[in-house]
């Protein structure tokens, strides 16, 4: 029998059970270890960020209809399309869906502190596959009451908006990655950037201030093995290209 030597390091490297990449705003594309593709929140290209012109999924998650998330058309072939809210935009969709190995839940909140009365209602997508959990908490406008914490339940990767201006600031932000306490990873998303359009977006820099457990990665793709490698959750700043 001939036993092939794997080096320390190669033992030590889990294998990655899903990635995420970044196209800007809050735009991110899902892949599982399997294949399975899921665009969250497609990014219209007049806003400054060109994602690319063949992207293709299985399906397309939209957290709210303002022209900044939901860009459908940006996904090529026939993908299912999962809105978060009903077609007159009054109500939540409730979604359990699942997408080839991806399955797809959706819990309710607002797009503002008023309980949805200035901007509407917006919705948290909750993605699981090879035992990993992943929020993307949309336009969230609000700290996260009791019950939507229950509902969201235990989180391994969120995405959060941390840039304010018609969402949560970095302050609340910080608030809310408190109250969800992910167990992997912290990924800001609607921020300001060098190539937005959307001029009163705060940069990342106060949510990322003064913490010690952040990678500025280089690139817009990230991987997500389960393997928890830190003490506490990583913030991890991806590029949008």
């Amino acid at each position: 029998m001939l036993l092939c030597a794997l080096s320390p390091r190669a033992l030590a490297t889990p294998r990655p059970v899903a990635y995420l990449t970044w196209y800007g705003q809050s735009c991110f594309l899902l892949e599982s270890a399997s294949g399975a593709r899921i665009v969250m929140d497609p990014v219209p290209t007049n806003i400054g960020y060109l994602p690319p012109a063949d992207l293709h999924a299985d399906a397309v998650t939209v957290s709210h209809e303002h022209p900044d998330h939901a860009n459908v058309a940006l996904v090529q072939g026939k993908p299912r399309v999962l809105r978060g809210l009903t077609a007159d935009k009054k109500g939540w969709m409730r979604i359990r869906e699942k997408v080839k190995d991806i399955s797809v839940r959706t819990v309710g909140v607002y797009h503002d502190r008023k309980r949805g009365a200035k901007l509407g209602l917006s919705a948290v997508f909750i993605f699981e596959t090879g035992g990993v959990r992943i929020a993307h908490l949309g336009d969230l406008g609000h700290p996260l009451t009791d019950r939507q914490i229950s509902a969201i339940g235990s989180i391994d990767v969120v995405l959060v908006p941390v840039g304010g201006f018609e969402t949560i600031d970095a302050q609340t932000a910080t608030y809310v990655v408190d109250q969800i306490r992910p167990r992997l990873m912290v990924i800001p998303m609607h921020f300001r950037t060098d190539a937005v359009t959307i001029k009163e977006l705060s940069p990342v820099d106060p949510f990322v201030a003064g913490r010690t457990n952040v990678r500025r990665a280089k690139g817009n793709r990230v991987a997500i093995t389960g393997l928890r490698t830190k003490p506490a959750a990583e913030v991890v700043v991806l590029d949008y290209k």
